[in-house]
């Protein structure tokens, strides 16, 4: 008697691959945009990439796929290995990739072939990342904001049909604000105003203390900060307590104002009103009303409020409602759980 296919689902995130069976709570998370090396035995080994260098060409570009399958079949193989039941069965196994919207779909057809091939499993099919995340919402309406580690998609679904050609990707995430962070440190560090200039510095070089800022002290102010900002915070690194100034109001600006990295892209605010303003006049109301934010960026507290405000003054003639999902970094692989 043959054996029933056993499911597993692969989110591929531009920070978090998110990987397992249907039937499990949450998924396996694992970094997926650091860059990989593969080790003579086979596994990967994966390097933190420094907190000021580019990092959104791993594993994907410009929001795409990536174009070297090898890298995320490498990804997608050592997450597999985590769970022994679908290790043990790769030729019974059906396996669901979610991808970002508007990648090509022979690269997604040829990516999805040569991970079958790979992996040695029965099946391969693709899904758009965004859509699921909206079937976890529970809405076949409404406009997604989806915050990642390297890229942010905009997405419209209507009715439960995505609005391809209304769909703004943004080369700004999450990655962008530790960039911020430490472009901020730095500058602490070479203005000398303070006996704790090579400690500033230290801490920029350090990813796991600029993680440890944007988690713990970054915050969304409700109107635009600059240098100029007054309200000021400290920082505890290895029992020295630090003044940071306001540096967990000024990082999360970039989300909002590119030029401050000198990415000559749009902010989130900007990016949704020209969907709004790109779509039917038909649909702009429903969407408005039903913004949701998702991905690990999308956790900044008064994000939501920031966003509210800024769309409800430059369209204030809709009524304008911005939901926070209780799982965003891995909503789409928890909508893709429930179909």
């Amino acid at each position: 008697m043959n054996k029933p296919p056993l499911n597993v689902i692969i989110d591929l995130g531009s920070g978090y691959l998110k990987c397992g069976p249907p039937q499990h709570p949450t998924p396996l998370v694992m970094p997926a945009a650091l860059k990989s090396t593969t080790r003579s035995s086979g596994n990967p080994v994966f390097h933190n990439l420094d907190p000021g260098r580019s990092a959104w060409h791993f594993p994907f570009e410009d929001g795409m796929v990536h174009k070297d399958f090898f890298m995320v079949s490498e990804l997608c193989n050592y997450a597999i290995e985590k769970f022994p039941q679908l290790n043990q069965n790769r030729a019974n196994l059906e396996l669901t990739l979610l991808i970002f919207p508007q990648s090509k779909p022979g690269l997604v057809t040829a990516l999805c072939e040569t991970l079958q091939q790979s992996l040695a499993c029965l099946h391969v099919d693709a899904a758009i990342q965004q859509v699921l995340t909206w079937g976890y919402f529970g809405r076949k309406t409404g406009l997604i904001i989806d915050i990642g580690y390297t890229v942010t998609f905009v997405t419209p679904i209507y009715r439960g049909f995505l609005l391809e050609e209304h769909i703004l990707s943004l080369i700004t995430g999450s990655f962008f604000v530790s960039a911020e962070i430490r472009k901020l440190l730095l500058h602490q560090a070479e203005a000398g105003i303070s006996n704790y200039a090579a400690i500033y510095s230290e801490i920029a070089k350090n990813g796991e203390a600029i993680s440890k800022i944007k988690q713990s002290l970054c915050k969304v102010y409700p109107v635009a900060v600059d240098e100029n900002f007054s309200e000021t915070s400290n920082f505890s690194y290895e029992g020295t307590e630090l003044s940071i100034g306001s540096l967990p109001w000024q990082a999360p600006e970039v989300l909002f104002q590119p030029t401050l990295l000198g990415v000559g892209d749009k902010g989130l605010t900007d990016a949704i009103i020209e969907v709004l303003r790109r779509v039917d006049t038909s649909v702009r109301a429903e969407l408005a009303a039903n913004i949701v934010l998702s991905g690990g960026g999308s956790m900044l507290p008064g994000l939501k409020s920031r966003l509210e405000n800024e769309i409800k003054d430059q369209m204030p003639h809709l009524t304008v409602k911005v939901y926070e999902l209780e799982h965003p970094v891995y909503s789409s692989w928890l909508g893709a759980a429930k179909m």
